[in-house]
């Protein structure tokens, strides 16, 4: 029986069952505090049981129950037979409506005088689908299977998305998320801050895991091809290039129940200045972009060949 105040592997678990099955941002401490006594207490509403926050043999029945159901469990009916190399392919954020206007706030930048997508706009779903498209050809032409998470105009809820890869995965399938995107910053800084913050990142997960090693090769991949040409931004803290991050997209999908897999955010640029907009969008970046991504596709099937090989 887990309450306030236990500590130790235990909590770790019951935490991480509560973060998988709420879908929130909990902290995985193995500390029972106040936080996690108020997420338990919120399951056992969900659930009809007494909500006492403490987690006794009725409440793990059922917490185990949902997991189970949601991340683990299959039937025949469901599992294809097969089990294959896939790259779940994720077109970022922006939208766009019936009548072909771009319509989400914030994911976009205007740069007077710059051609880019639109006059001076540039729209970060536009961008960031056009990539992914590109991705998806050249994996097709290297005999790597791609499946799209997103909608070829309309916004996708991040729940939707996460949802289609944990399918595939419980289906067998294994591999990794790539979820391109591009920086902004507030356009409430200065003309010289927005024009100067500028660059490459790529993010995962928090914790030591299989998307360090994807996000370490990627980095390597575009630090190789563009070389001194860009900047490239580091969180060297943890001893590798990545970016740690709790992005719904990648908690939610690179999970311990699929170790053959992976997630990396791939932060192509800051919009909010001209001239990445405008290095983002010359079609022989794209070009240059897209062989990164593909090399990066090419490591992380050899390394699972290699693992499934021992």
């Amino acid at each position: 029986m887990l309450r306030l105040g236990a500590k130790g592997i235990e909590v770790k678990r019951l935490q991480y069952k509560l973060r998988k099955v709420l879908r929130r941002s909990i902290t995985i401490d193995g500390d029972f505090g106040p936080s996690t006594d108020r997420h338990v207490k919120d399951f056992q509403k969900m659930v009809n049981l007494r909500a006492d926050g403490v987690a006794g043999p009725q409440t793990m029945a059922k917490l185990d129950q949902m997991y189970n159901i949601m991340y683990k469990k299959n039937s025949g009916l469901l599992n294809f037979g097969k089990r294959r190399f896939v790259v779940f392919v994720d077109a970022g954020h922006g939208a766009i409506n019936d009548a072909g206007q771009y319509v989400t706030p914030g994911k976009r930048a205007y740069h007077r005088g710059k051609g880019l997508h639109e006059r001076g706009h540039y729209y970060e779903g536009y961008e960031n689908r056009i990539i992914s498209e590109a991705f998806i050809e050249a994996c097709t032409e290297k005999g790597i299977m791609c499946v799209r998470t997103y909608h070829p105009y309309k916004d996708t809820p991040l729940s939707e998305r996460t949802e289609i890869v944990r399918s595939w995965l419980k289906r067998g399938y294994y591999g990794y998320l790539h979820s391109f995107h591009s920086n902004a910053i507030s356009s409430s800084n200065s003309k010289e801050k927005l024009e100067s913050t500028r660059g490459f990142i790529v993010f995962n997960t928090r914790g030591d895991n299989f998307s360090d090693k994807i996000s370490t090769q990627h980095f390597k991949h575009v630090t190789s091809e563009f070389k001194n040409e860009w900047i490239y931004r580091k969180q060297t803290r943890d001893g590798d290039v990545d970016f740690e991050a709790n992005f719904q997209i990648l908690r939610e999908t690179d999970l311990h129940e699929f170790p053959l897999f992976g997630a990396i955010l791939d932060e192509w640029g800051f919009h909010t200045s001209s001239k990445d907009a405008v290095f983002i969008s010359k079609q022989k970046n794209r070009a240059r972009r897209v062989e990164c991504c593909v090399q990066t596709a090419q490591w992380v099937k050899n390394y699972i060949k290699g693992k499934l090989s021992v």
